[in-house]
């Protein structure tokens, strides 16, 4: 475990950046959410306000991006401490990618209406579910700085890269019956392809989560 610092205040400003990255993180799990219901519910209404939304998390970046520009102005921090502060940078801006991909989701929740679902609708479904208890996971392990479950997130993103490659063939399928259905199903693919690029988001934050407590890169094995 790192050593208390000697002046209390640098201490409390390495614990209010690790604060400011997990209220972004707790905003883009909301957001998630949200669109998994705008799209199962086909609330336009919800994904209008996602949509909007997407701005709060753009400013909750910012604030820890100038965060961390002050500390590595005012501190010059070295080890452990620049660390946490680069894996802070470098997290917020896949949080804020998580987000924007939330917000694509619910863009398109109106070409999926109730009379446009197609069966691999459910595939897309248990993908943003995969995509959230992983968020939920590497959260964890950056509170806790758990370097065990931060490498079980970064191998999950396997399943999540299958269940792409299933939902693409199930839609070829699809296709293959009815091509008239080509917007829905091009609509799904996109959604698919969503989920795919969160879960690698996901991967990047367990990554950092690996750097700070190893202060190194993860490369698919454990640690030495």
């Amino acid at each position: 475990m790192p050593q208390p610092h000697i002046v209390r205040s640098y201490e409390e400003e390495l614990e209010r950046l690790k604060d400011k990255v997990l209220e972004l993180a707790e905003e883009c799990e909301a957001q998630l959410q949200r669109a998994l219901s705008a799209l199962q519910e086909h609330n336009e209404v919800l994904a209008r306000d996602i949509i909007r939304s997407d701005e709060r998390i753009d400013a909750l970046q910012r604030a820890v991006d100038d965060f961390t520009v002050r500390l590595l102005a005012m501190r010059q921090p070295v080890a452990v401490d620049l660390r946490n502060i680069v894996a802070a940078l470098k997290m917020a801006a896949d949080l804020e990618r998580i987000a924007d991909y939330a917000a694509n989701i619910a863009r398109h929740v109106s070409d999926l209406g109730p009379g446009d679902a197609l069966p691999p609708i459910s595939t897309v479904i248990r993908m943003i579910e995969t995509a959230q208890r992983m968020l939920s996971d590497v959260l964890q392990a950056y509170r806790r700085l758990d370097l065990e479950k931060a490498v079980a997130v970064w191998h999950a993103d396997e399943e999540l890269d299958r269940m792409y490659t299933r939902l693409l063939e199930e839609v070829r399928l699809v296709l293959e019956k009815d091509d008239a259905r080509f917007r829905a199903a091009t609509g799904l693919i996109f959604l698919g392809r969503c989920c795919e690029r969160i879960g690698d988001h996901v991967k990047n934050l367990a990554e950092n989560v690996h750097f700070i407590v190893t202060g190194a890169a993860y490369a698919g094995h454990p640690a030495a």
